[in-house]
């Protein structure tokens, strides 16, 4: 699947694949609020707020995507497990949908992903952004060229989840393995793809 999204968006100049980060990411602690306001990696006193994006985590039974949507972003995160999936809501029209918890329990759910892509020399980033309250929640898989050898191209594949409050990356939670990258080319079916990303490289 992997070398088949990275040849699609190769064609477009897009960077639609990745692969988990080969350090192991380190466990943020989650807030002890109820799960309908909890939020991770950082808690927020705005979270239990009205927020627009925000579904009842109970309402949902599984991180993972069920056989009927469609897996647009997923990976392990440590002992986490962090999800976007392609839903209808309850006015029929299809969203993206965040989910994070652990293999037991589903901590945090929000509804309408933004999708955004940009090129990078040798490489790019695509992501998909939901917002709770005035914490942005930014998943992305983005590729990097670290350098050149006899082979070309060194390229570097990272993905996870930024937390931002404004300018201000609160926390990075990088992928460590069973990555699928985010699925930029089904963005056109969730309202569109940006140009430019929301939050990236300095």
């Amino acid at each position: 699947m992997r070398g088949a999204v990275l040849g699609t968006l190769a064609a477009l100049l897009v960077a639609g694949c990745g692969q988990g980060a080969a350090q192991a990411a380190k466990d943020e602690p989650v807030s002890p609020a109820s799960e309908e306001g909890a939020v991770e990696p950082v808690a927020t006193p705005d979270d239990s707020a009205s927020s627009a994006g925000k579904a009842s985590a109970t309402e949902v039974t599984s991180v993972a995507c069920a056989q009927d949507e469609q897996e647009l972003f997923s990976c392990t995160a440590g002992t986490k497990k962090i999800a976007v999936c392609g839903v209808n809501n309850a006015q029929g029209r299809k969203t993206a949908q965040y989910r994070f918890g652990t293999a037991k329990k589903v901590e945090l759910v929000l509804d309408g992903g933004r999708f955004a892509n940009t090129a990078y020399s040798g490489g790019g980033e695509s992501q998909i952004q939901f917002a709770n309250g005035d914490v942005r929640y930014i998943v992305y898989s983005r590729t990097i060229r670290t350098g050149f050898d006899e082979d070309g191209n060194k390229p570097e594949f990272t993905d996870g989840v930024w937390v931002v409050r404004g300018d201000e990356n609160l926390a990075d939670r990088q992928c460590t393995g069973e990555v699928v990258s985010v699925a930029v080319l089904a963005g056109d079916a969730y309202g569109g793809v940006g140009k430019d990303v929301y939050y990236g490289l300095d």
